[in-house]
């Protein structure tokens, strides 16, 4: 993934908000419908989220645990050589997002990381790999130590996604 570029006085200003209990609150409930208007413009190339956070954002399609049907959702994540790493935080709410379900009945995922566009496989992270990643990531986005700070009933699920070779 590129580095991202030092962020301005807007989005550092957003980023901090969607920190806040108030701002993910609000961000949760209307950032994905926008989301899917710019993915669908830009060919899941940019989101909403990437350009107003400044942080490239990944776009995974998995199958959906009791509908079977594709869904699709803009998400943070590390890229570390070849593989992806997602943490399902869902905004420090008290449970799981979606895509956690999805990927745990159906772990076989595409991503769209900018121009490209692959088949994946998804596992848990270890401990050692959710402590070395958790580090990174609080870094790329702060609002991750917030969340975990909100959440005591979970523990938050993390997974690595390799590609898979053919």
């Amino acid at each position: 993934m590129k580095k991202t570029k030092e962020r301005n006085w807007v989005q550092k200003t957003l980023l901090k908000f969607t920190s806040s209990k108030m701002g993910a609150r609000i961000a949760s409930r209307i950032l994905h419908l926008l989301d899917k208007t710019i993915l669908r413009l830009t060919k899941n190339r940019s989101s909403l989220t990437s350009i107003l956070s400044g942080i490239p954002v990944i776009v995974l399609t998995t199958t959906g645990a009791k509908s079977g049907v594709p869904r699709t959702v803009p998400l943070l994540g590390l890229v570390k050589g070849d593989d992806v790493f997602l943490i399902a935080s869902n905004w420090g709410q008290a449970h799981h997002p979606s895509w956690y379900y999805n990927l745990k009945a159906n772990p076989e995922a595409q991503l769209s990381i900018g121009k490209e566009t692959g088949q994946y496989i998804a596992r848990d992270a270890t401990d050692p790999e959710r402590e070395e990643y958790w580090v990174e990531a609080v870094n790329m986005y702060a609002g991750y130590a917030e969340y975990k700070k909100r959440i005591s009933t979970r523990k938050i699920p993390m997974f690595i996604l390799s590609p898979i070779k053919e």
